[in-house]
């Protein structure tokens, strides 16, 4: 399989850098688009349709290649893998047909087409739950189940589009789904901040709002670590902004840590709200903010699947934390450089607001300040 990454600030430029592909004889089936601007998806929907060209398409509000952060509005990863090895998926939710259901149709329409199907994705609704997603494809796909992915949107005010060829949509569920028999998918997700402090208990929580931390009112406790200045310069819009740095850190039975960023909070009630759903019991520790080691650590995860199972790879995606880029400022270039430095073979990211992916060896979960990161090698 080859890969290839164009970029432009318009559609017409993305056409221009079509024709050179066909210039030097590439043919590609399947385009990986990012942009920044949601006007330009229908014509790029309009030009890939007459290219013949299938379209994963994600809004976002940064993006990067294997050349690193991209100003272009527009960034796409080509790949001229067989039709018959992929299929994509959009799947609605709304009040009558719930995430999990959507989900599950999207799960359903995988193990159809495939016997051993994997799934990336991408959902447009920051406020949809995670969990009740990945529920719903296991469910249907099996708890084993292969789903990398990340939450398309802007930060700014969490709006986002997920779109194909022939659709799009604020409130549903985008997935790739790819024949594993056919082409390997590898990939982890992998986070690298450091727990500080003592280990504390969720007393009462409903969803992803925490009310009570070791029966004392949430807020205070989180205001007790991060400075009272957060609620008091915060207090209008209720927002704790994304590039504070100090994610809770879940410890799952298994031993791996699971990242909840710290999202909104409410003054009247005292309470917190995550990236992600949480149950009262859990447990929590909170993070340093993060250094070179946190890097080190993701692109030393490539290095290891390198090494052990994936000598080579076609090409690579990249869904990364957008607190991520605020916490780490320039220093995200050293990651993306090393992600892409690992297989030297064309990649494509985002900057999303919330991440999936697997921990170690264990199934699927809901990731917040995480690169959940995925290498794709068609198979001989």
């Amino acid at each position: 399989m080859i890969a290839k990454t164009i970029k432009g600030k318009t559609t017409v430029e993305i056409q221009q850098a079509l024709g050179q592909c066909s210039e030097h004889h590439f043919s590609p089936t399947l385009a990986i688009i990012f942009l920044t601007n949601i006007e330009n998806a229908e014509p790029l929907r309009s030009l890939f349709n007459k290219e013949g060209i299938t379209i994963f398409g994600i809004s976002t509000s940064q993006k990067f290649t294997e050349q690193g952060l991209e100003e272009d509005d527009i960034v796409v990863l080509l790949l001229d893998i067989l039709p018959d090895n992929f299929q994509i998926v959009l799947s609605d939710y709304d009040k009558a047909c719930s995430v999990y259901d959507a989900a599950r149709q999207v799960g359903e329409v995988g193990v159809q087409d495939f016997k051993n199907p994997g799934f990336i994705i991408s959902s447009a609704d920051f406020r949809m739950s995670g969990e009740e997603l990945i529920k719903g494809l296991t469910d249907a796909a099996g708890k084993e189940t292969v789903i990398m992915g990340g939450v398309a949107g802007d930060p700014a005010d969490f709006s986002g589009i997920i779109f194909t060829n022939d659709a799009s949509s604020t409130r549903g569920i985008l997935a790739l789904v790819i024949d594993q028999d056919k082409v390997a998918i590898n990939g982890l997700a992998v986070s690298g901040w450091k727990p500080v402090g003592t280990t504390k208990k969720i007393t009462k929580s409903e969803g992803p709002w925490i009310f009570t931390i070791d029966n004392e009112p949430a807020l205070n406790v989180i205001q007790r670590f991060l400075g009272k200045e957060v609620a008091a310069d915060y207090k209008m819009s209720g927002l704790i902004p994304s590039d504070l740095g100090y994610p809770l850190q879940f410890e799952r039975a298994s031993g791996s840590i699971l990242m909840r960023p710290l999202l909104l909070f409410n003054p009247a009630e005292k309470s917190i709200m995550v990236g992600g759903d949480v149950n009262e019991g859990e447990s929590f520790r909170f993070s340093l903010p993060p250094d070179f080691d946190a890097i080190d650590t993701v692109v030393n995860s490539t290095i290891t699947v390198k090494e052990d199972t994936m000598p080579d790879a076609d090409a690579m995606i990249v869904f990364s934390c957008i607190g991520r880029l605020g916490s780490f400022g320039p220093m995200i270039s050293t990651e993306i450089e090393g992600l892409a430095a690992t297989w030297k073979k064309p990649m494509i990211g985002i900057f999303s607001l919330g991440e999936f992916g697997k921990l170690d060896e264990h199934r699927c979960e809901f990731h917040g300040t995480t690169v959940s990161w995925v290498a794709l090698k068609e198979r001989n």
